[in-house]
């Protein structure tokens, strides 16, 4: 070109005047391996693809300094520092090539060198964490499409450009899977409906390669196991590729060792008397004191293992073990105690034979599945109370057919009656007997109407469509207004009720047809529970932040036994503790939803023989809108009472 420039350059440059390259320099020829005239003349983007560095950057955008792989004519990686600075005096622009020192794959990787020419298992190495092909053999490239699957097309672009389709697929997440955890992904037997051979299968895995701690390199292999599959002639397979590798494998040891370091699976390698040979990382944090052990046995002197039912398995049962005597073992699981953990392995074991039908070696493999032993097992204890709640679903729907059948046998009795009277003409002279059973019938529907209205209320609660209307009341009013409007009933009990408070006026926001609701039903639930000439006192307390109503009485009490189901939907307690009425338990179940939406909580004390106390806390708090759908006074009318008492009094 008969271009004159700085002679004390010795580095690899590129030089070039208006993005064209118009010389470059013999360490640049020498390195690199294009000639001059495949180089001269051409623009900095052609020069970027023909040393591969376009996927990653183009020279005309590198402002100072860029740090990247290019690749030689014979595309061979190498890793570069590339600067490029202004010669003003020879009006060019000057890019510098400097290679990194101790960066060529094929020193570092020599192991690497005669597997990826064998060709028998497919090998890329892609560059972390741009994801460059820097390595690749044609067993890989036989897995994609043209025009990438021959290395000319494929080496120095990235993965998104190499596999069609990639973004977003499950091979874009399981190498980022790898990148993110720094752990191997093994994928095993997949299935392949391409090629003119028709179906065949695969594995394939993906390793992560460290350099000083830090991961340089993703190693992508993937081997053709459809024999293995389809014959299951693995094994002598396997020992042939032993015998034909020894040597190579004696120079990959290293590698090798730090391949299998990083596998989340643990691995033990043992020789033909049980010796250990190797245990990966993830081995040594499951065997306990590891360290110290020699061979197989020694594990046995100080944990304990067992099968799935719980037995204790002997020496000569472990995988490791019947492996030695010539077994292979596949996905053994066993509970694993030591004095340090308690868990769950999954256990595979392989025998390996020499040419000659020896035993050499065994591979043991495991891994932990504790956490999916427990949520198996979780499973089947939810299943078992899912058994449980219709068990008492079924008894709870037993008690509502009991329960209405009972108030209807009685009216449709009367019914019976009345209309033999009237086609007898006996109205007249059975009047009081027709005003008694006219009674017996309004209090039978006034326990229909109870029953239903429960259960109405429950299933619309379950639905998110029961609603509270608050207001700001006077609490302190609302419920002695309550308790006065039921006094005639409970004396007629022959039962004494008190109403007490430590205030007179609390201002809250509640519901006063819902607290209606709550303390007739607390009161009838005592009613139940006492006998004549008992007490029942209710109480409102300020507690600050909270206001206290209890409803106490000194009836027969609830068994502790008892205590825990009292509120439960389907549960009703011992109908012998209530003798004076019946029941199917879901007015209790109903309380305790209403006071949790009005955004309380309920409890109960009891002692068995000496009566029991509900309390409730409602919070003190007030609204600035209010739902005036019903008085601030409770309308607590006669029917309502005899609805919400209809199954204590007859």
């Amino acid at each position: 070109m008969g271009h004159t420039f700085n002679t004390k350059i010795t580095k690899p440059y590129l030089y070039s005047r208006d993005s064209i390259i118009i010389d470059v320099n013999n360490q640049f020829i020498d390195f690199i391996g294009f000639t001059r005239e495949e180089l001269i003349g051409k623009s900095l983007k052609e020069v970027g693809a023909i040393i591969r560095i376009n996927t990653q950057i183009h020279l005309d955008d590198i402002s100072h300094k860029y740090s990247g792989y290019v690749f030689t004519k014979s595309l061979d990686p190498r890793e570069v520092n590339i600067a490029h600075f202004y010669d003003k005096e020879a009006n060019v622009k000057i890019y510098t090539f400097v290679e990194k020192p101790n960066t060529r794959i094929d020193d570092k990787m020599i192991f690497m060198e005669q597997t990826i020419s064998d060709n028998i298992v497919g090998i890329s190495i892609y560059s972390v964490p741009d994801l460059i092909m820097v390595k690749v053999n044609q067993k890989y490239l036989d897995f994609h499409d043209s025009p990438y699957n021959e290395e000319q097309t494929s080496i120095g672009l990235s993965i998104k450009e190499i596999v069609t389709r990639y973004v977003g697929t499950e091979s874009e997440v399981i190498t980022n899977t790898v990148i993110e955890t720094r752990k191997s992904s093994y994928r095993k037997e997949i299935k392949f409906e391409r090629f003119g051979r028709g179906i065949t299968y695969w594995d394939s895995n993906r390793t992560p390669i460290f350099e000083n701690g830090i991961m340089k390199y993703i190693m992508f292999t993937t081997s053709d196991v459809t024999e293995r599959v389809l014959k299951n002639e693995s094994i002598k397979r396997q020992n042939k590729i032993i015998e034909e590798h020894k040597y190579q494998l004696e120079q990959k040891n290293i590698q090798l060792t730090s391949i299998l370091e990083n596998l989340s699976e643990g691995i033990v390698l043992t020789d033909n008397k049980g010796k250990y040979i190797m245990r990966n990382k993830e081995a040594r944090r499951l065997i306990y004191q590891s360290e110290e052990l020699t061979a197989l046995g020694d594990t046995y002197d100080n944990t304990k293992y067992f099968d799935m039912d719980g037995v204790r398995m002997l020496f000569k049962n472990l995988p490791a073990i019947r492996a030695l005597n010539g077994e292979q073992v596949k996905d053994v699981k066993i509970h694993v105690i030591n004095p340090e953990k308690d868990y769950f392995m999954n256990n595979s074991a392989m025998p390996i034979y020499n040419t000659h039908g020896d035993l050499t070696m065994v591979v043991a493999c495991f891994h932990d599945i504790t956490e999916t032993i427990q949520k198996s097992r979780k499973i089947l204890e939810q299943k078992n109370d899912l058994e449980k709640t219709l068990k008492l679903q079924e008894e709870f729907i037993v008690n509502i057919s009991h329960e209405l059948k009972t108030p209807l046998n009685v009216i449709f009795a009367a019914i019976q009656l009345f209309s033999l009277y009237c086609n007898s003409g006996s109205l007249d002279e059975k009047k009081d007997l027709i005003i008694k059973y006219i009674d017996s019938i309004k209090q039978n529907s006034y326990r229909l109407s109870k029953l239903i209205n429960n259960i109405v209320d429950t299933s619309k609660i379950e639905a998110g469509f029961f609603e509270i209307n608050l207001s700001n009341n006077n609490i302190v009013e609302v419920v002695e207004s309550i308790v006065m409007s039921v006094t005639n009933y409970t004396e007629s009990k022959g039962i004494n009720i008190v109403f007490d408070t430590d205030i007179e006026e609390k201002i809250i926001a509640c519901d006063p047809e819902k607290i209606e609701r709550i303390v007739l039903n607390l009161i009838s639930n005592a009613i139940k529970f006492s006998n004549c000439n008992d007490e029942i006192f209710i109480e409102v307390k300020d507690r600050n932040k909270f206001v206290e109503i209890s409803v106490k009485d000194n009836g027969v009490g609830i068994k502790k036994m008892h205590l825990d189901m009292i509120f439960d939907r389907f549960k009703q307690v011992d109908k012998t503790l209530s003798r004076n009425a019946e029941g199917t338990g879901v007015g209790l179940s109903l309380v305790k939803s209403i006071v949790e939406l009005l955004g309380g909580s309920i409890y109960v004390q009891s002692e068995f023989g000496k009566g029991s106390t509900f309390t409730l806390m409602i919070p003190s708090r007030k609204v600035l809108e209010e739902k005036m759908i019903y008085n601030n006074e409770v309308k607590s009318g006669d029917q309502n009472i005899r609805v919400e008492l209809s199954d204590v009094y007859s």
